[in-house]
């Protein structure tokens, strides 16, 4: 059994400058043959499996025991290793944790663990802002999102980036068992919508959703990549919060990363972004936990962060500009929201809210691709073709011989990265300008709002806001009279290509 003072000696435990700990807790980690959830005899136990109570991280010994001093009230989780998997209960949550009442003062806590292949190639499916405020949103969340994955099996696992519920943790029971159809392992991040408004602390905003999921802050391992999940919404009383973590939360980071070999990929997956949604708002997060964050991963090669919150789509490479100093770009993938712009706008024929983003990007989900340590981050638009993930804007008509008359391409999943080009009436290929502005085509959708006598049921559309993702071009100003038509062709980091095409007539003005 691994004692607390090697712990110590080993950096494993608890920091200066985060409360002393309470409780005695010991156990062992084993392999469950069985299933039953019960260390049964001729189960062995795992060594080298790291355990945490949220700020210490603890390996087993050779008989997977381990032994350690925690938090008083704290919540036990085990960090499975590759190759292993916690039981599941029957919608599919992981459980890998396990509560110590408060005011104890020495517990047992086991956990099993199942044998589980794990290939370094894998797919991770990427959830954020579900959101529903109602059990009618929960059945739009179910049949535009989870009719399309229901019975997947090339996808490792899911995440939700937070913002599971729209306030009302009613609909964490509902949600979940929409969310069990898909039939992978679900793990959740909380978001500043999962909050307990009424709480006395900060620690105790989440109460009812770890109540529902488990640990805010957490972390397993899958293939040859570390994932982390870090409640990173700071609750500042009622609906205030900022962007940031806590002292135990870098305590655990710091001490889960001693025992992390330094070229494993380490994904961070959290709810608020690390950048700046829009500069001419207040802050919206903690620049000194930002830069704390970064000197904590800039010596390793391999690093992804995963967030939402938006309601918009965004790729961030940060670089020396931003205090990032590691040999690569810090790559930041702010997913799409799973409700769009809220469940709002007018409804399509089958009466579900368009809920189109306020960038003009299509609500839906992203999924992450793992091949050792390199990565592919894609995107599925909900209710669209998988390679459908160009909108294309231009006038339906133009007048002969005008000049200057643009179209624009909002490619979903695009950035720096991507390759844009077009062409008209199947004419050499020319790139296209990226270009940081509304998308037009979602602001015409924005205004039409406006043009109804009656207003929709269904909430607003919000305002827009610039596109991160957009290309613009111009009509050749020699157009003959007749139908033209444009094609786009985006290709991606990895090859993808996409295209999109859209007619234009050119013709006489009526007079």
């Amino acid at each position: 059994m691994i004692s607390l003072r090697l712990f110590l000696g080993l950096g494993l435990a608890l920091a200066a400058g985060v409360a002393a700990s309470s409780a005695t807790v010991r156990g062992v980690v084993f392999e469950d043959r069985n299933g039953n959830g019960v260390r049964d005899a001729g189960e062995p136990g795992i060594a080298g499996v790291a355990v945490s109570d949220g700020t210490v991280v603890a390996l087993t010994d050779a008989e997977g025991r381990y032994e350690f001093a925690a938090q008083d009230g704290a919540t036990l989780f085990v960090i499975k290793p590759r190759g292993w998997r916690p039981p599941a209960s029957a919608q599919n949550l992981p459980q890998f944790y396990r509560r110590v009442a408060p005011g104890t003062t020495a517990t047992a806590v086991d956990f099993p663990l199942l044998k589980n292949e794990e290939a370094d190639h894998f797919r991770v499916l990427l959830l954020t802002d579900p959101q529903p405020a109602s059990l009618k949103e929960v059945g739009y969340f179910d049949r535009t999102i989870i009719d399309g994955l229901a019975g997947t099996h090339d996808i490792a696992f899911s995440v939700t980036l937070g913002d599971v519920i729209y306030d009302r943790h009613e609909l964490y029971a509902p949600l979940t068992a929409a969310m069990a159809r898909i039939g992978l392992p679900s793990y959740q991040v909380p978001g500043n919508h999962d909050l307990d408004l009424g709480a006395a602390s900060d620690r105790g905003a989440t109460a009812s959703f770890e109540q529902a999921y488990g640990p805010s802050t957490y972390a397993f391992h899958y293939g040859r990549v570390l994932f982390v999940a870090l409640n990173d919404v700071r609750f500042l009383g009622g609906p205030r919060y900022i962007g940031g973590l806590r002292e135990d939360q870098f305590v655990f980071l710091e001490n889960l990363l001693r025992v992390t070999p330094r070229d494993v990929l380490v994904v961070l997956m959290m709810h608020i972004p690390w950048f700046y949604p829009n500069p001419s708002n207040a802050e919206t997060f903690r620049v000194a936990d930002r830069a704390r964050l970064f000197a904590l991963l800039q010596d390793r090669p391999h690093n992804l962060w995963l967030s939402g919150h938006t309601h918009y789509q965004r790729h961030v490479f940060y670089g020396a500009a931003d205090g990032w100093y590691g040999a690569e770009p810090l790559h930041e993938y702010n997913v799409a929201a799973a409700c769009g712009s809220f469940w709002g706008g007018p409804p399509d024929a089958s009466g579900i809210p368009v809920a189109t983003m306020a960038d003009g990007t299509p609500h839906g989900y992203g999924i992450l691709t793992v091949d050792g340590a390199a990565v592919r981050l894609d995107y599925r638009a909900a209710r669209h073709a998988a390679n459908d993930q160009i909108g294309l804007y231009a006038p339906m008509a133009v007048k002969p011989h005008t000049g200057y008359i643009s179209y624009y391409a909002n490619v979903f999943n695009g950035h720096d990265g991507w390759k844009v080009e077009s062409r008209v009436d199947g004419l050499a290929w020319n790139g296209m300008r990226r270009v940081i502005d509304w998308d037009p085509a979602y602001a015409k959708l924005y205004l039409d709002q406006d043009t109804q006598a009656t207003p929709l049921a269904t909430p607003r559309l919000p305002d827009p806001v610039v596109c991160y993702h957009l290309w613009r071009s111009y009509l050749p100003a020699d157009l003959a009279a007749g139908t033209h038509v444009i094609e786009v062709r985006a290709t991606d980091p990895a090859g993808q290509v996409f295209t999109a095409k859209r007619e234009v007539k050119v013709v006489e003005p009526q007079k």
